[in-house]
């Protein structure tokens, strides 16, 4: 219908989102020249916030101009532009606010941005209960976060974010109400997030136009991350908190990684790679390592939406590439992760970073030289004329990966020091728990990939591969419990919530 097609209003507010990239472009410029902090009626600017904001927008933006042409034509399509523009446009309030209120109201309203874009085509039946899904798990979220902020009114009189951090470490009238206030808030962070249990409407929501799945893998979805980077300065002292996001990331990551390894389908194996990225992301949260945790993000962000909006393309014609016997890649592996030993202890000298700071710290570099075993993979499965030249390459890729890592870690840690720096060390039984759990995980998954061929001729591996290519069932375990809260759920494609 040619009256729901995007008009001028809709075209206008394309320059106003460009605009946004540019003011956060400009408030990340400002803040890099001099890191003094911003403060305005509940908002907050830093060089964190600002950092976010430009990351937001500028998919944000992307995705709009992307908008435009992909649905055009499209039924409602005045509409959807309507929603996504709200939506970006609460993400980036979410990120800059400070007022606790302000903060709900933005996190609030980008989940029901999200919900009304995830239900856009109102005939495809198959949209609604993964929405119906999000829409339980995110007001679960709201609960949380909404008793934490009522435990700090209460306990610290303030619904200003900057003044309750600057006052958590003081005695408050009920002992345990910083530990309380730091669990919810990391409760609130998982549901948002994706994160096991609540994670299975994401791989779900295929039926969702490619704009929405760009959008919310590559911004909405980091919202979890954000929360617990407004909230480090009070995580930091707890470690029940800390080890919980830990765990359930942990959890996530490997549960995230097994299922996308079986899928064969582009867009669910990108939905179940966020799966894993954001159980990452929350695993470098709960280890304390902050500025790892914002390149992951940025990092992330990127690359998703780019992934998302490329889906269309056909793929390159190409052989497939040898694979490697199973005992062989698994020694190869073995042998990257030992040469990736020496070469980060250089990288360390060269950088500064010093991997014994903190347990954290110490998992990730582990983590980053099981990474670098997984190159040796890529250069040797490849057949070369002279053995040599992939051995070179592992090797001179191994200390430039070791390089860039720590590099860009320590350099991170410097850059956002204004923001996070002089927060404690947590150095207790649970934070050297806390960092065994991803790299014994880790550590049996890269084991397990250099396997996959042999399990997979085995009646056991062929059974593990069909558990997998569909989730381990937690999402019809979800469903279940969904379909008992909703009653009854309409079956004709109108959607109110």
């Amino acid at each position: 219908m040619h009256h729901d097609r995007a008009g001028r209003s809709e075209h206008a507010l394309l320059p106003c989102l460009v605009a946004l990239v540019a003011l956060s472009a400009a408030l990340l410029a400002a803040q890099a020249a001099a890191p003094q902090p911003l403060a305005l009626a509940g908002l907050s600017v830093d060089r964190l916030s600002a950092t976010i904001a430009l990351l937001v927008s500028g998919v944000g933006a992307v995705v709009y101009r992307f908008a435009l042409r992909y649905l055009d034509g499209e039924p409602r399509q005045r509409s959807f532009m309507r929603w996504l523009a709200a939506t970006v446009l609460a993400a980036y309030i979410f990120i800059f606010a400070t007022n606790l209120l302000l903060l709900f109201g933005a996190w609030l309203l980008t989940s029901i941005g999200l919900h009304q874009l995830l239900t856009y085509y109102r005939t495809r039946y198959a949209a609604f209960p993964p929405a119906r899904k999000k829409f339980l798990i995110s007001r679960l979220g709201d609960v949380a976060l909404l008793a934490a902020i009522g435990l700090i009114a209460w306990q610290w009189n303030t619904l200003d974010l900057n003044s309750f951090l600057a006052r958590a470490g003081e005695p408050a009238s009920w002992p345990g109400a910083p530990a309380a206030v730091a669990l919810l808030v990391a409760v609130a962070a998982l549901t948002k997030s994706a994160q096991f249990p609540f994670h299975s409407w994401l791989p779900e929501t295929m039926e969702a136009p490619t704009p929405v799945s760009a959008l919310m893998h590559a911004g909405i979805i980091n919202a979890g991350g954000v929360l617990l980077l407004h909230f480090a300065p009070l995580l930091v002292q707890s470690p029940a908190a800390l080890f919980l996001l830990a765990l359930v990331g942990t959890v996530t990551a490997a549960l995230g990684m097994l299922a996308m390894w079986a899928q064969t389908n582009v867009k669910r194996s990108l939905a179940w790679s966020t799966v894993s990225q954001m159980g990452f992301m929350m695993v470098q949260i709960g280890l304390a390592a902050f500025p790892a945790a914002i390149l992951h993000l940025v990092g992330h962000g990127c690359y998703k939406a780019w992934s998302f909006l490329r889906t269309g393309d056909l793929p390159r014609r190409g052989a497939p590439a040898p694979k490697l016997p199973p005992a062989a890649a698994l020694r190869l592996a073995l042998a990257g992760t030992l040469a990736a030993l020496p070469a980060l202890a250089l990288a360390a000298a060269i950088t500064g970073f010093d991997p014994f700071h903190s347990p954290g710290e110490l998992a990730l570099t582990g983590v980053v030289a099981l990474s670098l075993g997984q190159l040796w993979l890529v250069f040797f499965q490849a057949p070369h004329r002279r053995p040599l030249v992939p051995a070179l390459a592992a090797l001179a890729a191994t200390v430039g990966g070791a390089l860039l890592a720590l590099g860009l870690y320590h350099a991170a840690a410097g850059f956002y020091a204004p923001v996070l720096g002089g927060l404690p060390v947590p150095a207790s039984p649970l934070a050297w728990a806390a960092a065994a759990l991803p790299l014994v995980a880790f550590t049996v998954l890269a084991g397990l990939h250099a396997l996959l061929p042999a399990l997979g001729s085995t009646a056991a591996g062929r059974a593990f591969y069909v558990h997998a290519l569909h989730g381990f069932y937690v999402g019809a375990i979800a469903d279940r419990l969904v379909e008992r809260v909703w009653g009854g759920a309409q079956k004709t494609g109108v959607e109110h919530a």
